[in-house]
């Protein structure tokens, strides 16, 4: 009777261990890689924005790459992105396929050598300026695997569009 008892205990102990080992690896299994950083969507009344990579360091089974750009207003004068055309003050939403961080998320406005960082609202929007003109902006999320950058350019146009 006490052998019974005891294999029951056994039993029960493995089958508590393959449970607790299945739920690890299905935890693990939730937690999704991508072989290169997500690409940010920029989008404005329904039009989107065409983004160029900067500066990165991912890794992805068990190797890391890291990626050194010039800055962004290099980057965009040498690739010449099309602009996204903006009515002053537009609410521009960025998302991605796999969201970076929290409170990781950092769009900077450059005026030349100058960097502005923008106030972002909702966790992923922020404004256009209000004044007609060129923009160039870089955008930079952390994940897991590491962090990346992109610019991309907006024309705020005075008409409403």
């Amino acid at each position: 009777m006490k052998h019974k008892g005891l294999f029951i205990s056994i039993c029960m102990a493995v089958a508590l261990s393959l449970t607790g080992c299945g739920l690890w690896q299905s935890n693990q299994a939730g937690t999704r890689s991508l072989p290169e950083p997500p690409k940010p969507v920029i989008s404005w009344n329904g039009k989107t924005a065409v983004t160029i990579p900067t500066s990165s360091c991912w890794s992805y089974e068990n190797q890391g790459v890291c990626i050194d750009m010039a800055a962004p207003p290099e980057v965009v004068g040498e690739k010449k992105p099309k602009p996204l055309s903006v009515n002053p003050g537009a609410i521009l939403t960025v998302t991605y396929e796999l969201a970076p961080k929290d409170e990781s998320l950092r769009i900077t406005q450059w005026l030349g050598t100058q960097q502005i960082e923008q106030p972002i609202e909702n966790g992923n929007q922020w404004k256009a300026p209000d004044s007609p003109g060129w923009y160039l902006f870089d955008i930079r999320g952390e994940w897991a695997q590491g962090d990346a950058g992109h610019a991309f350019v907006i024309e705020v146009r005075d008409q409403r569009l």
